[in-house]
C-alpha cells in the first residue's frame, strides 16, 4: 500500500555510463525527488569518462561501492563480490533506505543479497531480453536463484516477464515500459550533424553503442545493398566507438565493412554525441537493426521526433512500440536482405515516409511520462503526488 510519508529510496546501477538503464534511473531519481522522497544513487565506480558520463541532479546523494573487479583469480573475484555485498549493505543501513531499486543483472543480484535480513525492500528490474544476454557463471546461476527473493520484479515487456516467472520463479512481476522523456537531455557541447554529412544528403539514422546486439553489421550490409539505388542518402551510426568489442565484433569491424563496400564517404561514425535531439531533427528516417532489445529508448525517441522508422521485429520491444504500416515498418525476417527491402521502400518514397512520420508522434501519448511514473510509484509503494515545495 502506498504511503504519503517521505521515503529514502536507493537506486543502484554499475555506472553512470551511456545506457538505457542509467537514463531510466536518472529520470526516476528526478521524479521521485520532486515527489518529496530522499534519493541515494549508488554506483560501483568513481570517476569520469565513458563509464560515467551522466551527472546527478543537485540534492541527490551519490554513494560509491568503488571496488576493483578482482579479476586476478577466482578467489579474488569471490572476495571482491563478498566485499561488494557488505559495502552495499552498509550504504543502505547508513542511509536508512526503505527500498533499493536495482537495474542490470549483477546489480540486481547484489541488491537481493545485501538486503537479506534487513528492513529494506529490494526491487529488481531486467532491462533486456535475458535469454539473449546471459551472464557469466556464477552470475547466471545467482540471477536464477536470487531474483525470487526480491519483493518485486520489473520487466519491460510481457515476454521478459514470462521468462522471469519461468526461469527465476519470480512471483511479483510488474511490466513497466520506458517513458518518452522530452526534451532530451543535452550532454556537453554536442556535434553538429551538418559537419558529418554530405551537403544536401538525406540522413538514415541509427543509434547504439554495441556493435553486435545492435546488428550494425547487418545494417551496413543492408545499406550497401540499396546505396546505389538511393545515392542521395547517407547513413550515420551514432554512439558506436571503434574500440567497442562485443561477441567478437568491434566498432572498427563495422567501419571496415562500410569501407569494403566503398561507402566510406556515405557511412558516418560520429561516436558519442551529447545533442541527440539535433540528430533526430536532422534525420529523414530512423532504423533499429538490433538482434534483441528490452524496450529501446531510441525507437520511441525517433517516433516522438516524427521520423519514419524501420525496425527488425526482434526480441523484445519493437512489436510493442511500432504499429506496423502505420507509424513504422517491422521487418519480420532478421536478414540484411529483408532489412534492405524495407529501407528501400522508405528511402525511395517520400509519400511513405511522410505517412509514417505523421503518425509517429502518437507514441508520446502511449508512453507518457506521467502514466509510466504512476506504475513505478505503485511498484515502489509511494504516492504519485508531487511535492508542493
Amino acid at each position: 500500500m502506498s504511503t504519503s510519508q517521505p521515503r529514502t529510496i536507493a537506486l543502484y546501477v554499475g555506472s553512470l555510463g551511456l545506457g538505457g538503464a542509467q537514463r531510466v534511473l536518472l529520470w526516476l531519481a528526478r521524479e521521485l525527488q520532486e515527489r518529496g522522497h530522499r534519493i541515494v544513487f549508488i554506483t560501483d565506480e568513481v570517476g569520469e569518462g565513458e563509464r560515467n558520463i551522466f551527472r546527478l541532479d543537485p540534492g541527490i546523494k551519490h554513494e560509491f561501492i568503488d571496488l576493483s573487479e578482482g579479476r586476478e583469480s577466482a578467489v579474488g573475484k569471490l572476495a571482491i563480490n563478498f566485499a561488494r555485498v557488505r559495502k552495499l549493505r552498509a550504504i543502505l543501513r547508513r542511509n536508512q533506505a526503505d527500498t533499493i531499486l536495482a537495474m542490470l543483472p549483477r546489480a540486481c543480484v547484489l541488491a537481493v543479497l545485501a538486503t537479506r535480513g534487513m528492513n529494506c525492500r529490494a526491487v529488481i528490474a531486467e532491462r533486456n531480453a535475458p535469454w539473449h544476454r546471459r551472464e557469466e557463471q556464477p552470475w547466471e546461476a545467482l540471477r536464477r536463484m536470487t531474483y525470487r527473493f526480491a519483493e518485486k520484479q520489473v520487466a519491460q515487456t510481457r515476454p521478459i516477464a514470462e521468462w522471469l516467472e519461468r526461469e527465476t520463479a519470480s512471483r511479483a512481476v510488474h511490466i513497466i515500459p520506458n517513458a518518452v522523456q522530452l526534451p532530451l537531455e543535452r550532454l556537453g557541447g554536442g556535434l553538429n550533424p551538418a559537419t558529418w554529412l554530405n551537403p544536401n544528403a538525406r540522413l538514415l539514422l541509427a543509434v547504439g553503442t554495441k556493435p553486435w546486439q545492435k546488428g550494425f553489421d547487418l545494417l551496413v550490409e543492408a545499406f550497401a545493398r540499396v546505396a546505389s539505388e538511393h545515392p542521395e542518402w547517407d547513413l550515420a551510426i551514432v554512439g558506436l566507438r571503434s574500440e567497442r568489442q562485443e561477441n567478437g565484433l568491434s566498432g572498427e569491424d563495422i567501419a571496415n565493412l562500410a569501407a569494403k563496400a566503398g561507402l566510406e564517404s556515405r557511412v558516418h561514425f560520429p561516436g558519442h554525441v551529447g545533442n541527440m535531439a539535433d540528430w533526430y531533427d536532422a534525420a529523414d528516417a530512423f532504423v533499429l537493426s538490433s538482434r534483441f532489445e528490452g524496450f529501446p529508448n531510441v525507437l520511441i525517441e525517433a517516433l516522438a521526433a516524427g521520423k519514419a522508422c524501420v525496425s527488425f521485429d526482434c526480441d523484445t520491444g519493437p512489436e510493442e512500440i511500432i504499429r506496423d504500416g502505420i507509424d513504422g515498418i517491422l521487418v519480420r525476417e532478421m536478414t540484411a536482405t529483408a532489412l534492405a527491402s524495407a529501407l528501400s521502400k522508405v528511402m525511395g518514397d517520400p509519400a511513405v515516409r511522410a505517412g509514417l512520420a505523421s503518425e509517429a508522434p502518437q507514441v508520446v501519448d502511449r508512453y507518457a511520462p506521467d502514466a509510466i511514473m504512476a506504475k513505478w510509484c505503485e511498484v515502489l509503494d509511494v504516492t504519485d503526488e508531487r511535492s508542493a515545495s
